[in-house]
């Protein structure tokens, strides 16, 4: 066992050899460490705690009727830290005060000389005493800490220095030992993607993508991050809800959800376009687009805009955009693309309405013909 024993007065020494002998001169307080078992415990076992743990443990202070001298009926008894018993390899102990009483009309009365108890009598404390136990950094058996209190009766009677005897102290002792610290600190996703709405013109669906979520943990510096639907799958009309989980080493997990609404677009579009899949167009030329448009079946009128992209530097943005007239009478929107704007190559046209392309075909900006050439028109792609 480590310890250190703080130095003790010589009246505490002479009590408790009293006390040792079985010979109770006076009234005892007892410090109960034990509130659930019978009787007065002045020794509890803590068991295994991990290194520098901080333990609450209260103490009720027990006044007990025995010997010949006591506390007088109306008295209370102060009790406070006196003195205390740490480890020399480190921890600490310490306690509040409380009291006891006030002691009943009842209690042995030694006002005109020495009485002994006419039954057993005890009185306990209303409010215990909190004692906190630091446990030492230093992995060992059986550490000991106990604390010493200090007793004072009030109001002040005649003999108050024989009313009480015996020591008050209570005992604690613990084993300090390593534990494994447990990972329960889950990771921390970032970079979800947001709710978003998508149109297809396939009624199958369209293909999922999205940029996946990044993972952070306190302990684990690669985390895992697994989503399903994953980038790529194929998600039908409607709504497909997409999870993102992240795992660390130690199997905790968090996860977090968005949802991809897929809708049905369709787009009808007149000549020249038609039923072509594209139209290849001489540079410079003007195209007229007409078209009407339809959102899961429903058909759409209002704002609308006309956006050519390149076929090679689509992530860029459109090239171009032609704002689109409504015409209410024909039910579909009208513009005109002037594709002097253009260069030649690959570009891809598409209707526009409320952030969305509904529709779009292939358009084919060629250079003009040599002179004295001819070029005819067609669809292509």
């Amino acid at each position: 066992m480590y310890g250190r024993v703080a130095r003790r007065s010589a009246t505490l020494a002479a009590a408790a050899a009293l006390l040792a002998s079985g010979i109770a001169m006076a009234d005892v307080v007892g410090a109960d460490g034990d509130q659930v078992g019978p009787g007065v415990q002045t020794f509890v076992d803590l068991g295994s705690v991990a290194p520098g743990t901080t333990v609450y443990h209260d103490v009720d202070m027990v006044l007990t009727c025995s010997g010949l001298r006591h506390v007088d009926p109306g008295q209370v008894v102060n009790v406070w830290q006196a003195e205390v018993t740490e480890p020399a390899l480190g921890g600490s102990i310490s306690a509040t005060s409380t009291t006891v009483g006030p002691v009943p009309a009842a209690w042995a009365n030694d006002a005109g000389g020495s009485i002994g108890c006419s039954s057993p009598m005890q009185v306990a404390s209303t409010e215990p005493s909190h004692v906190t136990i630091v446990a030492p950094t230093v992995p060992g058996l059986d550490y000991e800490l106990s604390v010493i209190y200090g007793r004072t009766l009030s109001p002040a009677g005649v003999s108050d220095g024989s009313s009480t005897t015996g020591i008050t102290t209570v005992t604690f002792r613990l084993d300090v030992e390593e534990t494994e610290v447990v990972d329960s600190t889950p990771p921390t996703l970032a970079g979800m993607p947001v709710d978003s709405e998508l149109v297809s013109t396939d009624p199958n669906g369209t293909t999922l993508d999205y940029t996946m979520p990044i993972a952070t943990d306190d302990r684990d510096p690669a985390p895992t991050v697994a989503c399903d639907p994953e980038p790529g799958a194929h998600i039908l009309l409607g709504v497909t809800t997409v999870t993102c989980t992240a795992t660390d080493a130690s199997g905790n997990a968090a996860s977090a959800a968005f949802e991809v609404i897929v809708h049905l677009g369709s787009v009808e579009w007149g000549d020249p376009v038609g039923d072509a899949a594209g139209l290849t167009v001489t540079l410079g030329r003007a195209v007229p687009l007409k078209a009407r448009a339809w959102l899961d079946g429903v058909p759409l009128a209002g704002p609308a805009t006309f956006e050519v992209w390149s076929c090679t530097t689509r992530a860029a943005g459109p090239v171009m955009t032609a704002a689109a007239t409504w015409q209410a009478d024909a039910g579909r929107w009208m513009a005109v693309l002037d594709t002097s704007g253009l260069g030649v190559g690959c570009n891809g046209v598409a209707l526009v309405a409320g952030g969305m392309a509904l529709g779009s075909f292939a358009l084919d900006v060629v250079d003009p013909p040599a002179a004295g050439s001819t070029r005819s028109r067609g669809s292509s792609h």
